[in-house]
């Protein structure tokens, strides 16, 4: 697995836990929701030692294809408030997951631009 592959499977990753925490977020006042994450360095580990792949058959052309990242997800079992309608939905514990994951992603895209810009670079050198 060469390390472009490996950033696209980490910005993948960041991006599906981006979505858990703004889903999360969304359900703060819903009685009973259980926080979702993804542990997704965990996962990338797994995909890497990995060489299968999973294909599911879509039938339309809006369905979002399947990525084995995405069974990574679990409910968080740290009921760590005490509300009384059973939500574990921490508010700022999603902020602050948020802006670490957004960094994460940010680096993430920084270093698949530089990967580009030094292809860029030996191409345009190549033939001199």
């Amino acid at each position: 697995m060469d390390n472009l592959e490996i950033i696209a499977r980490a910005l993948n990753g960041s991006a599906r836990r981006g979505e858990l925490i703004a889903n999360n977020l969304a359900n703060v006042s819903t009685p009973g929701y259980k926080r979702q994450d993804i542990d997704f360095k965990t996962a990338l580990k797994k995909e890497m030692n990995s060489s299968n792949s999973i294909s599911l058959k879509t039938t339309q052309s809006n369905h979002i294809a399947f990525s084995k990242q995405y069974t990574s997800v679990r409910s968080s079992q740290n009921n760590r408030n005490s509300r009384n309608d059973e939500n574990s939905v921490d508010v700022e514990v999603e902020m602050a997951e948020l802006a670490k994951n957004s960094i994460y992603y940010n680096v993430m895209s920084n270093r698949a631009a530089g990967h580009f810009s030094t292809l860029n670079q030996v191409i345009q050198q190549g033939g001199k």
